[in-house]
């Protein structure tokens, strides 16, 4: 869950912030997400943004590139988020993770999934990521 963060510290082009807590029994901490665009979707109730995420746990970060859609009629938005960087246990990770849910008043609420990956040593086989329940994220070391 998340909460707008509008104030001074809100470094946003577009004047969007938020704040909030990512809760997962393997990936639990803070995250921050500044909105760099909003653009018209190719629908009147659709919007169409993109900007940087980063989640802060107790052993590192990750910054993430991330891409959304928000139906302002229904309220639900779905991204699609690539692991840019790392810090920490997270430092050279990648991966993709996707949210969805819905907006609410003071901020969005919903569900993150995907796979965080290390790099890996070059292998005959390649290498290969473990499925995530959803709501969780793990790192996956080769």
């Amino acid at each position: 869950m998340t909460t707008y963060s509008l104030g001074p510290g809100c470094t946003s082009p577009v004047g969007v912030c938020t704040v909030g807590v990512v809760s997962s029994p393997n990936f639990a901490g803070t995250s921050r997400f500044t909105a760099m665009t909003i653009n018209p979707g190719p629908s009147p109730d659709m919007l169409i943004y993109a900007g940087e995420l980063v989640i802060t746990t107790s052993t590192g970060t990750i910054t993430i590139r991330d891409h959304g859609f928000l139906n302002s009629a229904t309220a639900q938005f779905l991204e699609v988020q690539q692991i840019v960087v790392g810090t920490g246990d997270y430092a050279g990770m990648r991966g993709m993770l996707t949210s969805r849910g819905i907006s609410t008043a003071t901020g969005f609420q919903g569900t993150l999934s995907g796979a965080v990956c290390a790099p890996s040593t070059p292998v005959a086989d390649q290498p290969f990521t473990r499925p995530v329940v959803p709501g969780t994220v793990q790192p996956v070391r080769s």
